[in-house]
């Protein structure tokens, strides 16, 4: 995979896996939609989520991970970028609006309810500030693309972090089957899956499971919440969820010093 098509590959994604070491435990491992800042694939994160952030900037190793053909555009291409991710901490929202919130706006449908005008922008003022994951692709590879509920990606950290988008034959059976897993890699390892509705994303469940990889199966230590798409939300639901992101963002940036 030639570099240079890298941020063309991200502009013409939907949704992507952001993996990162956490030494001596399993990868870390949520959902994102891809951006590019500078030519580099980065991750803008609301300050709700500012642990997560800063677990994934402290790693020392991350992969980006396009396997989810979904929402994607004709220059998308299955890929993993490896590299070191750098955390700028936007309190004031002022890198997010002048360079991502476009491309956010035009990826991720839910965010227009919230930022598609300078109206919504003043009264979700909570929305813009972001903790911005910057990755500096060291490597970047051909990877594998996802084509139903049972492909997943595949995290194991054995001192590095080894990706694979990989299949779970049986998600009943104990130890899982994992057909296209790294060979001769053993250490803790993350299985990270998503489901969403297209083409409105307004439901999206991201499923990890946790445990430890070896000889193409893993040992289940922690299993996925549910690895289904989650039920269409009713009116009360959408503003619960809608007023939680604020007061956890609102929290976060006044514990930073910010607003």
């Amino acid at each position: 995979m030639d570099a240079t098509s890298l941020p063309a590959a991200i502009h013409s994604a939907g949704v992507a896996e952001l993996l990162w070491r956490t030494p001596g435990e399993a990868p870390g491992a949520i959902g994102v939609v891809p951006l590019v800042l500078g030519g580099r694939p980065a991750v803008a994160l609301p300050w709700g989520h500012v642990g997560t952030a800063r677990a994934a900037a402290s790693g020392g190793a991350a992969a980006l991970v396009l396997s989810d053909p979904r929402l994607t555009g004709s220059r998308w291409a299955p890929l993993v970028a490896t590299g070191p991710l750098t955390l700028v901490e936007d309190g004031a929202g002022d890198l997010f609006t002048d360079e991502l919130l476009d491309q956010e706006l035009r990826k991720h449908p839910p965010a227009r309810a919230l930022a598609d005008s300078p109206m919504l922008r003043r009264e979700h003022w909570w929305y813009l500030p972001r903790l911005v994951l910057v990755l500096e692709p060291v490597d970047v590879v051909a990877g594998g693309r996802r084509e139903g509920p049972g492909d997943v990606v595949l995290g194991v950290d054995d001192g590095t972090l080894h990706v694979r988008t990989v299949r779970v034959a049986d998600w009943g059976t104990a130890p899982l089957e994992v057909r296209g897993g790294p060979a001769g890699v053993r250490g803790p390892a993350v299985l990270v899956g998503q489901e969403l509705s297209v083409p409105d994303v307004e439901r999206w469940t991201v499923h990890t499971t946790a445990g430890r990889y070896a000889d193409d199966r893993l040992t289940v230590t922690q299993p996925a919440v549910t690895r289904e798409l989650e039920p269409v939300p009713g009116l009360l639901t959408r503003i619960r969820r809608q007023r939680a992101l604020e007061r956890s963002c609102v929290r976060a940036l006044r514990a930073a010093g910010h607003g």
